[in-house]
């Protein structure tokens, strides 16, 4: 197995939707399958990510960031054209 790391934050700012590993394929990757991995006897070769790897995640965080903050304000949108007014009798 051969993976790269790309660091914790990739995880903790997309909600858990990126990982900090992935393979070398760009697959998703978490550290229960590398778990698995050398429980069966599989040889386990993480390196750091190269730098164009880096720029490459962190296009793809900033896609999943401004995905998320549209979909927000979509909902803030929605949200206030079907609230009810308050009607004082």
């Amino acid at each position: 197995m051969e993976l790269i790391y790309i660091g914790d934050k990739f995880y903790s700012e997309s909600k858990s939707v990126m990982s900090s590993i992935y393979d070398i394929e760009g697959k998703r990757q978490d550290w229960g399958f590398v778990q698995i991995a050398l429980r069966n006897g599989e040889d386990v070769h993480i390196l750091q990510a190269t730098n164009s790897e880096l720029e490459y995640y962190e296009k793809k965080l900033q896609r999943f960031k401004d995905n998320m903050n549209n979909e927000e304000k979509k909902e803030r949108v929605v949200v206030s054209q079907t609230a009810k007014p308050n009607v004082l009798i």
